[in-house]
């Protein structure tokens, strides 16, 4: 059957056991709330389904019967049956086993990536991705999860922290009883430390960097299931024979862990990652919840595989190692399935929150938010959920453990990170709700996208034959149609940016509309009023508040001299629009809208500079407790543009004096005077051409000047060169920028 006329399957409706299906509860767990009947009565944690045999079997009819509650909570959690656990094949090497079994010893890491974070303010890091080209096997990874420098805080130290806040609370509650009853010691909750005394031995450093493959006698012994339990242990408690179970990642305690994740994040050796490796760890023994094999609306009509959206990864994990906040490509449903060890830690935002959430991370990184309008698909920022929370959104927070399902959906931002030792398997699939979604998914479109996946989704899901527009009648054939008086949608700009629209309180635009300049830009603007959340950052004067709903504030103050001001980079007609931004080099009165002076093509330059590089571009000097702030440079005081102009000016005289036929007649300026001789060869490595030392004595030999020296029949031909003392000013700039660490923070005009 072809493809494209294979039909979504719709809703398993008739199926008795997946009616009414709800959560067995909320993530995290509280007794005094009720878990909701629908989807409804609001959510406010994550749903956890534990599902029966009958239930769980039809992977493709269970998720359809779920994906309302996910498309509310953004992301849902599946316990399997425990019969389904106990029926899955080991994962130990057997010298027995066919090779189409899945075993350990066939995965290899060969591409794991070191993460670097850096900080961005106060709850914000960018991250970065460094691979690393060196192969590892899982129980070489294994071993370095467990060195001194990867592996995680002591369980002991922890659970001290989980009795502490126990013994405080107790103590609380105590306290407000009124009672002369003693209180808790709180001292038999045992001292807190703050690491567990180990140190970087020899053996460690002989078993994180071990070239050698392992061997069978290794791979035997490896307990792969429980290995991840011997990183919470001091060298001492293991020595002393020390052991931890499962059971004690409880929920009190991956709270604390978090504590220390979040305080940690930076610190100490960078985390790696063996993220995005094509395999399975599933095979035909498991005939059910195949992550290898997965039924999905994909699987069923694409004609071709996509790693990572219809073939699976795996993710082999350590302490600290973290997925950035992302949806997924062509915002598809995923799965992820941990196979065995260290449970995983998730955020994630309810799509309600959606919106604001996109704002809150485009003010927070503005910079690259500019450059890319789905930057977030670049998975390299990270924000905390208290610095969340302080913006106005809330994200739930779930923890998952070994054997356990999670489904993220559509439009579900998420992140997370790894708390030891694990292995995870994940893919995307999609159900017969995602087709619609899916026509109008964004995708990112720029160079630092990390293969970001996009298909034609009407190619496969052809819509629904719509009825032709009349033809044109007679009186109008040829006749040219009437321009559109189009409207605005920002009020501060008249460009339809790829941009998040916010609107602006009532009361601000009854300010406005008293000003004069401002009241022409309203009117020119489309209702409700709105602005483009990069014109509300970067105006002085306005910011984004968070909500609920997002707004613009500050707007009523806005100067009056920024609605009279011409946009210098827009056409005539709306180069009075809206309120621009001026040019913050000296006294320049160069002006432009926001929106205008990001196109990279206008040459400007906009983003938010540390002091030091902002004090070198703007040839200011700042105080030593100045905070980074915006900096905008017109055309003419844009030092990466006038860099790039005098590259192109050299390359094109580069191209035309290579292009001069040798021998022939050129002329010279040197010493003040211009002369003509023969030109005879051009030598590009030195910039510098060979001519007759005398245009009438041919003994007097050749002489090699430099190219610039060159007098050109046409002057027009060649850019007007920039003085040499110009030039060296905005290299020194440059290197000044690239010594401090921010130039690949500079966008290229």
């Amino acid at each position: 059957m072809d493809a494209r006329s294979t039909s979504p399957s719709v809703k398993p409706e008739g199926a008795p056991h997946l009616r009414n299906l709800r959560p067995a509860y909320l993530y995290p767990r509280d007794a005094k709330r009720p878990v909701p009947t629908s989807f409804d009565d609001g959510i406010d944690g994550v749903p956890v389904f534990e599902p029966t045999m009958e239930q769980f079997v039809d992977f493709y009819a269970f998720c359809q019967a779920i994906d309302a509650w996910g498309m509310h909570s953004g992301i849902v959690k599946i316990v399997p049956p425990q019969e389904w656990i106990d029926a899955l094949p080991p994962l130990q090497p057997n010298d027995d086993a066919p090779p189409t079994h899945a075993s350990l010893d066939h995965v290899r890491i060969k591409h794991a990536i070191t993460q670097h974070f850096l900080p961005a303010g106060p709850g914000k890091w960018t991250q970065t991705n460094v691979t690393r080209a060196k192969p590892l096997d899982a129980k070489q990874w294994s071993d370095l999860c467990q060195s001194p420098a990867q592996r995680g805080p002591p369980m002991s130290r922890i659970q001290r922290q989980v009795a502490a806040a126990a013994a405080a609370e107790v103590a609380i509650a105590h306290s407000r009883q009124y009672d002369t009853a003693p209180a808790p010691d709180l001292a038999t909750s045992g001292k807190l430390t703050r690491s567990g005394g180990v140190g970087w031995s020899t053996a460690h450093r002989a078993r994180a960097t071990a070239s050698k493959s392992t061997s069978k006698e290794e791979w035997h012994a490896f307990d792969y299931q429980h290995q991840w339990l011997q990183e919470a242990l001091t060298d001492a408690e293991r020595e002393a024979g020390h052991t931890l179970r499962a059971a004690d990642w409880d929920e009190p305690t991956c709270r604390a862990i978090e504590t220390e994740y979040w305080r940690t994040l930076n610190l100490g050796q960078p985390p790696m990652y063996g993220a995005d490796q094509q395999g399975t760890l599933f095979d035909a023994r498991t005939p059910h919840w195949n992550v290898g094999e997965l039924d999905s609306l994909l699987s069923r009509t694409l004609r071709y595989a996509l790693p990572g959206v219809t073939t699976p990864y795996l993710y082999f994990g350590m302490w600290r190692a973290s997925f950035a906040w992302h949806v997924e490509d062509m915002d598809l449903h995923s799965i992820n399935y941990i196979h065995f060890g260290a449970p995983k830690q998730w955020y994630a935002i309810r799509q309600a929150d959606r919106q604001r959430f996109e704002s809150i991370m485009a003010a927070a990184f503005p910079a690259d938010a500019r450059k890319c309008s789905q930057f977030l698909r670049h998975k390299s920022f990270l924000v905390s959920p208290s610095f969340l929370q302080s913006q106005g959104v809330r994200p739930l927070k779930l923890v998952q453990h070994a054997h356990e399902f999670v489904i993220t959906y559509p439009y579900g931002y998420h992140a997370g990170y790894n708390l030891g030792f694990n292995c995870a398997e994940s893919v995307n699939f999609a159900l017969p709700s995602w087709i619609e979604l899916g026509r109008v998914a964004a995708y990112c479109r720029c160079p630092l996208a990390q293969e970001s996946v996009h298909f034609d989704v009407n190619e496969f899901w052809p819509r629904a034959t719509t009825k032709e527009a009349p033809p044109p009648r007679k009186k109008d054939v040829g006749k040219a149609p009437a321009p559109a008086s189009k409207l605005s949608a920002c009020i501060l700009c008249p460009n339809d940016a790829d941009d998040t629209l916010v609107p602006i309180p009532a009361e601000a635009v009854r300010v406005l509309a008293q000003v004069p300049a401002a009241k022409a830009s309203c009117e020119a603007s489309a209702r409700p009023y709105r602005a483009h959340q990069l014109c509300a950052c970067f105006l002085p004067e306005t910011w984004i508040a968070p909500g609920p709903p997002a707004v613009v504030q500050g707007a009523e103050h806005i100067d009056r001299a920024r609605w009279v001001l011409k946009c210098q980079v827009c056409a005539v007609a709306h180069a009075k629009h809206g309120a621009k931004i001026q040019c913050t080099k000296g006294k320049c009165p160069r002006a432009a809208h926001v929106s205008c002076a990001l196109q990279e093509s206008s040459g400007w330059f906009v983003d938010i500079c540390a002091p030091d590089v902002a004090d070198i571009l703007e040839g200011t000097h700042s105080p030593a407790d100045s905070e980074e702030r915006a900096v905008v440079l017109c055309r003419g005081h844009n030092p990466l543009r006038r860099a790039q102009a005098a590259e192109e000016r050299d390359e094109a005289l580069r191209k035309q004096v290579l292009a001069l036929p040798r021998p022939s007649v050129v002329r010279l300026k040197t010493h003040g005077a211009i002369w003509s001789t023969q030109l005879w060869d051009v030598d590009e490595a030195q910039r510098t051409v060979v001519v007759d030392a005398s245009p009438h004595d041919a003994a007097a030999g050749r002489l090699s000047v430099p190219w610039t020296h060159l007098v050109w029949d046409a002057p027009a031909a060649l850019p007007r060169q920039q003085p040499m003392a110009k030039k060296r000013r905005v290299h020194c700039a440059l290197d000044a920028m690239e010594a401090s660490g921010c130039g690949a923070a500079l966008a290229q005009p």
